[in-house]
């Protein structure tokens, strides 16, 4: 299947980034890095879409939240939610692509599964209560869990990280002939910029040519870099206000809040040249 576009527009600011992608693509790693290189405020959908007990939003509320995001003026865009992928595509100056081999993925998602799992066991061997609350040991970064991305809500409520890796692996191997097609059909409607990497090496080459050449900063050094956690939660009305017939209008603020997860860690090794 050939790629709606090939090139992003040189010359110009890219102020707001979409970036799409297999389960186990590594668009969660390439986004810290981005949000690094870019200085931009990274916002994951898992974040906005996840709730305790992995409990979903209902599809209004939902679609309240992409439109408060939709509506911020710089954004890094971790995720697919196909159903959702037009307004994001139609705000971004920019839409990255991460189109790696399904078995490569399906593997990196075995090894994600496993490393959550022995740190979970690390943690239950160290006599750490299981669920959130007072006597919930936590890292200085602010969780139990390591370096390893969890959605913020999950992450702070003790859930499982992984509610089934065997959906996972499914959406994964079929990733390219059932959302890739979804996702195509939106990028060809809205005429997105699109820079497609097939390899990690392409996605390293992406991130140097956005960011500019010399070395990333050292994960530790993000808080003083003008990175994704600048911008504080932001609220506001979604573009062309509520939807119609929504009783109490804006007033319910949608509140979507940038990462604060610390993840961006174990990005170095995740993005070797390979």
């Amino acid at each position: 299947m050939a790629s709606p576009s090939c090139d992003a527009p040189r010359g110009r600011p890219v102020r707001r980034i979409v970036v799409l992608g297999s389960p186990g693509s590594g668009k969660t790693a390439f986004c810290h890095r981005l949000a690094v290189t870019t200085a931009l405020p990274l916002y994951h959908l898992d974040d906005l879409y996840w709730s305790p007990g992995w409990s979903r939003p209902g599809e209004r509320e939902w679609d309240r939240r992409i439109r408060a995001l939709c509506a911020l003026p710089r954004w890094i865009a971790d995720g697919n939610y196909a159903g959702s992928a037009e307004p994001r595509a139609r705000a971004a100056d920019l839409v990255v692509l991460l189109d790696r081999h399904p078995l490569l993925c399906a593997a990196a998602l075995v090894r994600r599964s496993l490393r959550l799992r022995r740190s979970a066991q690390g943690t239950e061997a160290r006599g750490t209560p299981p669920r959130g609350g007072p006597g919930r040991r936590r890292t200085a970064r602010g969780t139990a869990r390591g370096t390893e991305y969890v959605p913020r809500r999950l992450r702070d409520s003790g859930d499982p990280p992984v509610l089934s890796l065997t959906a996972l692996l499914r959406k994964a191997l079929l990733f390219r002939r059932r959302d890739l097609v979804v996702i195509h059909d939106v990028l060809r409607r809205t005429g997105a910029p699109v820079r497609r990497c097939r390899t990690r090496r392409q996605a390293a080459a992406l991130l140097t040519e956005l960011g500019g050449p010399g070395p990333y900063p050292p994960p530790w050094e993000e808080d003083r870099t003008a990175g994704h956690r600048d911008a504080g939660p932001v609220a506001g009305p979604p573009p062309g206000g509520p939807p119609p017939h929504e009783t109490g209008g804006w007033s319910a603020r949608t509140t979507v809040t940038p990462c604060t997860c610390p993840g961006s860690a174990t990005a170095p090794s995740l993005w070797r040249s390979t």
